[in-house]
């Protein structure tokens, strides 16, 4: 076997068992899961739009009636804020700021596409959204409301909540990798 073999060799062995160890996240039934619990998380974004994407980290702290997200550039600085109340929804960036009733209403209007923040606040967790239909595709992939929402932990150390969630619908893919959880 020639010395370029080899190395092709092990290279395809490290590639395979590097994604061998990523599998599906199920999150183990909990009596207590329907409720909505507080939690603060932060990690990284990325977000592809009709071929056109974005990174950043994320802050987010959510209760079950108000929510408050930081996007900060690789640098940290704050590159957009959101804040969900009783009252409404506040966005601000690049030195604007824009209000509507609802988070998917003023995403859509600012940014051109919907950002499902009820909903995310359940797929972060790795769970179906309540009160909403839902079924799973044959690679464990979550469907509801329009989305695919696919799951994924370490095979060898599987966690409370998933290590990665990567959403898609239509020409959109949001992925999140939250970090740490507060």
């Amino acid at each position: 076997m020639s010395r370029h073999s080899l190395v092709a060799g092990l290279l395809s062995l490290a590639l395979l068992s590097g994604c061998a160890t990523e599998t599906v996240f199920r999150p183990t039934p909990s009596p207590t899961a329907v409720a909505d619990k507080p939690f603060a998380v932060s990690g990284r974004l990325s977000v592809n739009a009709d071929g056109k994407g974005h990174v950043a980290n994320f802050e987010w702290t959510h209760q079950p009636a108000a929510d408050q997200l930081s996007v900060n550039s690789p640098l940290g600085n704050t590159v957009a804020r959101l804040e969900r109340t009783d009252a409404g929804v506040t966005l601000q960036a690049d030195g604007k700021t824009w209000q509507a009733g609802d988070v998917e209403q003023l995403t859509e209007q600012v940014l051109g596409w919907r950002l499902p923040m009820s909903n995310l606040a359940w797929w972060i967790r790795g769970l179906p959204a309540p009160g909403a239909e839902f079924s799973h595709a044959a690679d464990g992939s979550l469907l509801q409301q329009g989305w695919q929402i696919r799951f994924v932990s370490d095979a060898d150390a599987v966690g409370e909540y998933p290590k990665r969630v990567e959403m898609q619908r239509d020409k959109l893919t949001i992925r999140l990798v939250p970090q740490v959880w507060h």
